[in-house]
């Protein structure tokens, strides 16, 4: 849940509050994994053999290398169902991100459109993120 937080809330550096039309547009989705995934490992010792460095997943906007090497990956013979990586805003949350091609493998078991939630806000004091004034 970490990597997903910081994916999504953290991604303009130095944000200290989370505005309202942010949070009122994200939701929470618990999944499911119905059949076995691939993934291909983007972070660690998974990098040098791709002749990759952490800069793809960690690099800034615009995001055309990381974009050029999810094409890549995707289009590569093992038919991954997605990447595995650490998340560019907190390097010790791990974060998964499907392929289209992964989405009958996988069933949404809860949707919470609502965030402002006791929940949401333990995982933002974490980062130390609080809420923007109205």
């Amino acid at each position: 849940m970490n990597g997903a937080f910081a994916e999504t809330f953290l991604r303009q550096p130095g944000r200290q509050r989370i505005p309202e039309d942010l949070l009122a547009n994200k939701a929470y989705a618990r999944l499911s994994i119905v059949r076995p995934l691939t993934f291909i490992g983007l972070m660690g010792m998974g990098l040098a053999p791709l002749g990759a460095t952490a800069e793809v997943t960690h690099g800034g906007p615009p995001y055309d290398t990381p974009q050029a090497w999810s094409a890549a990956l995707y289009a590569h013979p093992v038919n991954a169902d997605g990447i595995v990586y650490t998340a560019r805003h907190d390097d010790t949350a791990i974060c998964h991100a499907l392929f289209d091609r992964a989405r009958d493998r996988i069933e949404v078991c809860e949707s919470v459109p609502e965030l402002d939630a006791d929940w949401f806000w333990r995982v933002a004091d974490l980062y130390q993120v609080g809420r923007a004034p109205k």
